[in-house]
């Protein structure tokens, strides 16, 4: 089914409330909302299973290890299955990843739930972006900001919740929660997404297409460094606030929540800008704004100051990557899963050794400290882009 014969579909049938569209917005939260119960339970869990910080960095780089892997994994899986074959079968697969993660009863059962945790998240998040390409082109109009603004409104919803119910219920809530939503999300995509075949090149007969460009290379790697601030916000601002209020341990999650809100709200509003400033005009302004946050975190304001400079990271990373999948798909003449599963593999240069940097940075400094790497690493992101990346159209 081409895109011509989608859109007739969608536009047939305006009563129809669970779209394509739909769907994979709801697979998009399911994945937040994980990564969000992860992040608020986080400090909670590593108190019970007796973690230490520098542990706790080679943990999630394991987990970035293994996220990226199954990210890069994604053009290869998309050679045999559709994109909804493979978004039913990842999604409760997450949620049960999910759930036992946050169970984990000990040091070794957390490292292999973290493990399990990293497969499916990746190979979720290069398979739902695939697919938020390609119902953005079968709409016609800009949309895979919003669908990572849904994401980024589960994190919140998870990062909030996950340490609300870790103090004051139990992990089980929060496991049988993303169970529920996972289930949810993949029955939203059984009804509603099409199965549009295999996922095929746009240049697959060309001989002269080559898939790491210069263009390709440094999207990647900006791209990885933001992600890796956004991991950093996410899974250490829990033990950051704990830290410096233990009496709110409770609310140690308002971090990521108020992170992963004010990130929501600048997705849901930033397809409108891409259309007037480009891509990588909105690259380069959201990392100069992310380092700002970084830089007020670092010099240790006290909780609502950390809390303020965690809002403003969430606004700053907010369109970075949303704008730079959608402008590694334009600049690559293979196909969506094939490029975003490259440039997946570009985020790694950063993304693997940062978990173990803040590690050693939190034990010997401090973590408010820690978080002042990704304000250089920023800013150097900065310069690549306006170096290396030629302007939208040129």
């Amino acid at each position: 089914m081409n895109s011509q014969s989608l859109a007739a579909t969608a536009d047939a049938k305006p009563q129809t409330l669970l779209t394509p569209r739909v769907a994979v917005a709801i697979v998009f939260f399911v994945l937040g909302l994980g990564l969000g119960l992860w992040s608020g339970a986080s400090a909670s869990i590593l108190q019970r299973v007796g973690m230490s910080a520098p542990l706790f960095g080679v943990a999630m780089t394991l987990f970035a290890i293994i996220y990226l892997a199954a990210m890069s994994s994604g053009g290869l899986v998309s050679r045999y299955l559709t994109l909804r074959q493979s978004m039913l079968g990842l999604t409760p697969l997450l949620g049960a990843a999910t759930a036992g993660l946050l169970l984990a009863p000990s040091i070794p059962l957390l490292f292999i739930g973290l493990a399990a945790f990293g497969l499916f998240c990746g190979l979720l998040d290069v398979i739902m972006n695939s697919e938020g390409t390609r119902v953005e082109h079968d709409l016609g109009r800009t949309t895979l900001a919003t669908f990572h603004a849904c994401a980024s409104c589960g994190l919140s919803v998870g990062a909030i919740l996950g340490s609300l119910v870790a103090v004051n219920i139990g992990d089980w809530a929060s496991a049988f929660l993303i169970l529920a939503a996972a289930g949810f999300g993949a029955g939203a995509v059984f009804l509603a997404t099409p199965d549009r075949g295999l996922d095929k090149a746009s240049a697959a007969h060309r001989k002269d297409a080559v898939l790491f460009t210069r263009a390709l290379i440094v999207v990647g790697l900006v791209v990885g460094v933001s992600i890796a601030g956004e991991v950093a916000a996410m899974t250490w601002s829990a033990t950051l606030l704990q830290a410096e209020a233990p009496r709110l341990a409770a609310i140690a999650g308002l971090g990521a929540g108020f992170f992963a809100g004010c990130q929501a709200l600048m997705r849901f509003f930033v397809d409108r800008p891409r259309l007037i400033f480009g891509d990588r005009r909105m690259i380069v302004a959201s990392l100069a704004v992310a380092a700002v946050g970084f830089l007020i975190v670092a010099v240790n304001l006290g909780f609502a100051g950390s809390v303020l400079g965690f809002a403003i990271i969430g606004f700053g990373c907010g369109a970075v990557v949303p704008c730079g999948f959608a402008l590694a798909v334009k600049r690559s003449s293979f196909s969506h899963s094939a490029a975003l599963s490259t440039v997946a593999l570009l985020t790694a240069v950063p993304r693997v050794p940062a978990p173990l940097a803040m590690g050693a940075i939190a034990k010997y400094v401090s973590v408010a400290a820690a978080f002042g790497l990704f304000a250089a690493l920023l800013v150097a992101a900065i310069v690549a882009m306006l170096v290396f990346v030629k302007p939208d159209g040129a």
